[in-house]
């Protein structure tokens, strides 16, 4: 699995910049969705990819088994989000680390990674906890950001930055 982001670009043009760099494909292959979305190369099927934007974030993960990825900017929301957005398990966590909005972003941008790797969005788990086993998570945090990846490949420990500066 590969993991690259940059700011202050769009997601094709990160996408290029990957798939150049960690593929080597110039031009990028033909891309389509599912029914339900979700984006794939028709011409490489073994070659999966997902990506999320945050204002001027983007990150974008390329993998050989299916992954999934989101990227949030940490900003404050209204007080009665975590308890909406999260399972009771999951706000336990959240009261854990600290019941901050850095907290709240750890689990929403897991949680959202895992609905992307299924494919399927958010709406059709929203009640549900990314499962505890047989999938690899790894979350990633910067100055005012955070990001997960699910997938079932061991993710990388580090962010390939477009321009070689997380911000």
């Amino acid at each position: 699995m590969k993991l690259y982001g940059a700011q202050g670009v769009s997601p094709q043009v990160l996408l290029a910049y990957a798939l150049s760099h960690g593929y080597q494909f110039s031009p990028p292959p033909a891309l389509a969705r599912t029914p339900l979305g979700k984006p794939y190369f028709p011409q490489y099927p073994h070659l999966h990819i997902n990506w999320s934007h945050s204002g001027s974030l983007v990150l974008c993960a390329l993998s050989g088994r299916p992954v999934g990825v989101d990227v949030e900017w940490v900003r404050p929301r209204a007080a009665t989000l975590p308890r909406y957005a999260l399972t009771p398990e999951e706000y336990d966590a959240f009261q854990q680390a600290g019941g901050d909005w850095p907290a709240f972003y750890c689990l929403w941008t897991k949680k959202e990674a895992w609905c992307k790797y299924t494919g399927q969005g958010l709406r059709r788990h929203w009640g549900a906890s990314p499962p505890k086993a047989g999938l690899f998570f790894q979350t990633y945090a910067g100055s005012g950001w955070r990001a997960s990846v699910c997938g079932e490949e061991s993710p990388p420990e580090k962010i390939v930055w477009m321009e070689d500066n997380p911000p």
